[in-house]
């Protein structure tokens, strides 16, 4: 009987032990992992951008717009810190590249503050990624880590409405400069 007592107080106790081991074996393990997925990410909306490229060279302004307005990378990066500064370089030239197709467009107001509006959005994020990633150490629901992730998602949103809008803007030049042809 007190043999049934001892493995009934001892079970739970050996229990817990083994998932806290577990927990804390896990957490190194899932780290890469993550990061992994984090660059496979990175490297969908880099292959995009290839195929934005192709279709530029192709002069296939419609099919590029797309391909480049799906190519922008709007993930909070949560392991990878290389990727924190990948992504706006990656950015960079994503804007880089619409910005050559709105030069070979009649001189247009509208895309240029689009684009504006982008920059700055991109601008803003890559300083709360900065912020999110030296909070990185800090337990998963502290304030002020939970409170980037907030502010990044509503940037995200807000970037994928500014790069529509922008990518709408160049799409109507882009007929009306073939309307007039």
């Amino acid at each position: 009987m007190s043999t049934w007592l001892v493995a009934l107080v001892l079970l739970p106790i050996a229990l817990v032990l083994i998932a806290g081991i577990v927990l804390l074996l896990a957490r190194p393990l899932i780290t890469p992992a993550l990061a992994a997925l984090e660059r496979a990410r990175l490297q969908r909306c880099l292959a995009r951008t290839a195929r934005g490229d192709a279709h530029l060279h192709e002069h296939e302004i419609e099919a590029a717009l797309r391909e480049f307005e799906a190519a922008f990378c709007l993930m909070i990066v949560r392991a990878d810190t290389r990727l924190a500064e990948q992504i706006p370089r990656h950015h960079t030239g994503l804007l880089s590249r619409l910005l050559s197709v709105a030069d070979d467009l009649p001189p247009q107001r509208v895309r240029l503050l689009a684009l504006a509006k982008v920059d700055r959005l991109l601008d803003r994020r890559s300083e709360m990624q900065r912020a999110y990633l030296q909070l990185r150490n800090r337990p998963l629901r502290d304030a002020r880590r939970l409170q980037l992730e907030r502010e990044l998602r509503r940037n995200a949103r807000d970037l994928r409405t500014a790069v529509r809008e922008l990518v709408a803007d160049l799409q109507l030049i882009t007929s009306r400069r073939v309307a007039v042809q």
